[in-house]
């Protein structure tokens, strides 16, 4: 890797579990470091890995004065919303819509579970304010705005103490004047409190959707600001060098400013940096076909990957124009990742059937698995790998942590004292129930979408991730998984990945047949405006943008949209053209085709990007196939499930297995920050990238 100035780029991810850095130098070495991650102050644990890479790089002046960028992946707004941690909010709405987040869209999306139900909204009914005003379809306003209700639901604020205001009025993404004036009466009565208003968050048709972002964007607005701010200015007092920039869900990177205004679009900010970089890796080294599978300390985050392109939001009835979080919709594009609780910290646990499980809870960092030696007593994943021979506990972390064996021993004494079987079998049992899992996982980004994962690769990332990739392809058949070399912080590789982004939208909603060439080229001329005004304070030209065209279009009477990628330059985008390309689309999605009349165009939207400066992966130049014997580090014994018994296992230092270097299982390879688990008869080779290919038994590399 690469990079073209003297000075380093480094990405900093934020997990449950650890800390994350990715520093890349001028001559294109790399540097990783991991520290536990700090839950009450997570800026302390991103200033801790900076501290210790500058300690291990060996340099005397500060790291943080020498950084060329500096991007930030955080799990700050998804924990502030599962921890119920965000703000004391209101809601304000038009009148008689107050029940709107309650009342949802009155369908269940599970018809055939009786026991299911819908989140409660983040902010209590007394506080859903109604203010008298009405703006219509087409943006006219019915009912002028009544300042007094306004004032009185001002008053309402000052009275309860409230942190956070989101606003949300009928057609305002047509006609935001009521919202913006309303915004602006609260600034000037009651400037501490964080306001938001659905124009400036998603200006867009769907009025429950857009006040269901709306209201979770509020919520998340005062904790991820305080964050942010307070690491920006740690990171100022310290003598950055460049300014913070901080990951989206969507895959793209912003200003701290920015961020911290839409934390809405922070909910998949530290897993989206995994797949973006999991797209760039399969995109240089051969394979745009990959599940990205991220498994960590904590979570397990997966994301089927087709032509080197991620795939955008979770469908919601058929459509894929917004996702869900929790229950809750977001009019936000984001990265489609299945987040499971299931990590290397992941608790076993017996129910009262005698039934083992393991996870969603875990064990974290503090105190962490049993064998961490820090108090914990609960039986966990890692514990279960020390026990099975996979985790040397003397090379953990590269032997910057040495665990103890006693303490996850009697961890899982106290699982197969439970349900009466051996040691052994309740270690194996905890290591096959979490591949399960995780294989589950895999199927609903696969197989329920109508994709054979036969017919992707798994690329396994996270420090946990390569002890069960090469067990979990096994089971769903899948030929080969690839482990990069910086597999346990590879999303923080993914982060210097990206590029700045800023997304556009504005609702049309009008028959395709009756709508001029001049009005689209008119729309997007005006968004692509706003994305040169967007950038103007980098002082950048337009010929550093660049500009993504696409178009939400459906069937009159149709509650789904289809989003189809529009080809440039805008002069092009004639209606025809544009029938085309959706009759292209949906014939592939449905197999079908209505009349070209009854296509309505919902949405235009325009993503301005800024290229931004990145490592640069290179290839081995000549690779010869030769034996990794010479790589051989000891020899220890490791359970197999497929032998039934402990196995004498050869042990290989991966860091001595270069570009050629070939092997055959069963065997360990060890990396620093993580383990590859090669299972009997399955084949491993090195590719010209330094990334391990491991074959299910078999297939070859």
């Amino acid at each position: 890797m690469t990079c073209e100035k003297s000075r380093f780029v480094v990405g900093i991810d934020v997990g449950g579990t650890f800390t994350d850095l990715l520093l890349v130098d001028h001559e294109g070495q790399l540097t990783i470091e991991k520290v536990p991650s700090n839950k009450s102050d997570i800026e302390i644990g991103v200033l801790d890995v900076l501290a210790k890479a500058q300690q291990s790089l060996g340099i005397e002046t500060a790291l943080i004065r020498e950084l060329e960028r500096l991007v930030h992946g955080s799990t700050v707004a998804a924990n502030a919303f599962l921890e119920r941690k965000g703000a004391r909010m209101a809601f304000i709405t038009t009148k008689g819509t107050r029940d709107t987040l309650v009342m949802r869209r009155m369908y269940r999306e599970d018809m055939y579970d009786t026991r299911s139900g819908e989140p409660s909204p983040l902010v209590t009914r007394d506080h859903v304010l109604e203010v008298d005003e009405r703006v219509d379809h087409h943006g006219r306003v019915i009912v002028a705005l009544d300042e007094s209700d306004v004032m009185r639901a001002i008053d309402h604020l000052k009275a309860h103490k409230i942190e956070a205001v989101g606003i949300c009025y009928l057609f305002s993404f047509k006609a935001p004047e009521h919202e913006l004036r309303t915004r602006a009466l609260i600034e000037k009565h009651i400037p501490d409190v964080a306001v938001c208003t659905s124009y400036e968050i998603c200006p867009e048709i769907r009025d429950f959707e857009r006040a269901s972002t709306t209201h979770l964007n509020s919520y998340l607005q005062p904790p991820v600001e305080q964050y942010l701010q307070k690491l920006d200015h740690a990171l100022e007092e310290e003598g950055a060098s460049t300014r913070l920039q901080v990951m989206h869900s969507y895959g793209g990177v912003t200003d701290a400013q920015e961020a911290a205004r839409k934390p809405v679009n922070l909910l998949l900010s530290g897993p989206a940096g995994g797949v973006i970089g999991s797209a760039h890796l399969g995109r240089l080294a051969g394979y745009p076909n990959v599940i990205s599978f991220d498994m960590g300390g904590t979570s397990c985050d997966i994301s089927l990957i087709r032509d080197a392109t991620p795939s955008l939001s979770t469908p919601i009835n058929a459509t894929s124009t917004h996702c869900k979080f929790e229950g809750w919709d977001v009019l936000i594009p984001f990265i489609d990742i299945h987040t499971i609780g299931s990590g290397g910290g992941s608790i076993a646990w017996v129910d009262k059937g005698g039934m083992v499980h393991v996870g969603p809870e875990s064990a974290g960092a503090d105190p962490g698995p049993a064998c961490y030696g820090k108090g914990g007593t609960h039986a966990t994943v890692t514990d279960a790998n020390v026990v099975l021979g996979y985790i040397d506990p003397d090379y953990y972390l590269g032997g910057q942590i040495s665990l103890d064996v006693d303490e996850a021993l009697t961890a899982v004494d106290r699982i197969s004292g439970r349900i009466g079987i051996s040691r052994t079998d309740a270690a194996d049992g905890i290591f096959r129930i979490i591949n399960t899992n995780m294989l589950n996982g895999i199927r609903v980004v696969s197989v329920e979408k109508g994709n054979d994962p036969r017919d992707f690769s798994l690329l396994s990332f996270g420090g946990a991730g390569a002890c069960h990739a090469t067990a979990i392809i096994e089971e769903l058949e899948i030929d080969r998984v690839i482990v990069p070399p910086t597999a346990a912080a590879f999303s923080a590789f993914g982060l210097l990945c990206t590029d700045l982004r800023r997304d556009f939208v504005t609702t049309i909603y009008k028959p395709l047949a009756n709508l001029p060439a001049s009005e689209i080229s008119e729309v997007i001329g005006a968004m692509k405006q706003q994305g040169r005004e967007a950038f103007q304070f980098r002082g950048t030209g337009e010929q550093a943008l660049s500009f993504e065209y696409s178009a939400d279009m459906r069937y009159r009477g149709q509650g789904h949209d289809i989003r189809v990628v529009l080809p440039g330059p805008v002069s092009s985008l004639s209606p025809a053209t544009i029938v085309e390309l959706y009759n292209g689309e949906y014939s592939r999605t449905y197999g079908y085709l209505e009349e070209d009349e009854n296509i309505q165009l919902i949405n235009l939207r325009v993503v301005t990007s800024l290229p931004t400066k990145k490592p640069v992966l290179e290839a081995s130049e000549s690779v010869t196939a030769k034996s990794a014997q010479h790589a051989l580090k000891e020899r220890r014994p490791v359970y197999f499930t497929e032998l039934g018994e402990f196995v004498d296992t050869r042990v290989m230092n991966g860091h001595q297995m270069g570009p050629g270097s070939y092997l055959v299982g069963p065997a360990i390879v060890e990396l620093d920050t993580t383990t590859i688990v090669l299972r009997p008869e399955q084949q491993l080779r090195v590719d010209p990238f330094g990334n391990f290919i491991a074959a299910r038994r078999g297939v070859l590399p």
